[in-house]
């Protein structure tokens, strides 16, 4: 019950702070708008500020959620699942108003939620470098900081400008547009040897948080492998064919999506997997099982 009710206020909150403007919520609008009292609100967050960071985990934790489900099933290194993970953000920060209230906030005079602020501005730039590092072949790692960089300057000036002219280009359009354009980019400064920053001092610049991606790049491989195996087993549009690949995209969204995976649940479907003719046979599913008892 008490989850539930902080939540509430953590959600009516947003409400405010999306209609008024972080600044302009009051501790008492808070309180009136959720209908606690003082003191229940300040046994659920020390400060206004820490309630702000509450509503902005919330919104990363859905946002997180939702590009990890892109995944599910997916090759990493498909640009194109990349684009529609960019397209996602897209839509979950404009709903949100999320840089609104980010900018917002930046302008504090508490310490604490200003350094919270600038550590969650690098937190796309984390994910944007580690996604770079599964879509492009090892040899570009040494380009793919400088490459996140260099995207993530180019999609916001594109939508600032594009905002500016009431948005006469669909969102889609300049993301296919900047994936395109980095892939470029990125051969042409390979092949030349180009670097400004080293991916040496990624762990500096872009430090782990909670905020970072935990898409498990082994798992998702083994899980890709291990598709393939069963689409060999049986013919297009086969009941079991669907089947079985629900089973391994459950166990891959079930790890991806929580914190403490319920064991029990990928332990049963992995014996459901096994009656897949074939599998138990199969390298693939062995390299599978190998993967999944490292993680859990």
């Amino acid at each position: 019950m008490i989850n539930k009710r902080k939540e509430q206020v953590v959600h009516k909150a947003h409400e405010l702070f999306i209609e008024k403007g972080y600044h302009a919520t009051s501790i008492q609008d808070i309180l009136n708008h959720s209908r606690i009292s003082k003191g229940s609100f300040y046994n659920y967050f020390p400060s206004k500020g820490d309630l702000f960071k509450a509503v902005f985990t919330s919104i990363h934790d859905r946002l997180e959620e939702g590009r990890n489900s892109l995944l599910i099933g997916q090759d990493p290194s498909d640009i194109k699942i990349f684009a529609e993970q960019i397209q996602l953000v897209m839509k979950i920060n404009k709903k949100n108003k999320l840089l609104q209230l980010v900018e917002d906030a930046l302008v504090s005079n508490d310490p604490d939620l200003i350094t919270f602020i600038k550590k969650t501005k690098f937190s796309l730039l984390t994910w944007v470098y580690e996604r770079f590092l599964h879509i492009f072949p090892a040899d570009k790692k040494p380009y793919l900081l400088d490459g996140a960089i260099i995207f993530n300057g180019i999609l916001q000036n594109m939508l600032q400008i594009n905002s500016a002219m009431n948005e006469v280009i669909t969102s889609k359009q300049i993301i296919d547009y900047c994936t395109t354009l980095i892939q470029t980019i990125v051969e042409e400064v390979s092949e030349m040897g180009i670097q400004l920053i080293s991916p040496d001092h990624v762990d500096k610049l872009l430090p782990a948080s909670e905020y970072t991606d935990f898409f498990n790049n082994d798992l998702s491989f083994a899980t890709i492998s291990l598709k393939k195996v069963i689409e060999r087993s049986f013919a297009p549009g086969d009941a079991n064919l669907t089947n079985y690949l629900k089973l391994l995209y459950f166990i891959q969204e079930e790890i991806m999506n929580n914190k403490e995976p319920r064991h029990f649940l990928i332990e049963s479907a992995l014996l459901s997997l096994k009656t897949c003719p074939n599998l138990n046979e199969a390298k693939e599913f062995k390299h599978y099982q190998d993967v999944l008892s490292k993680m859990l």
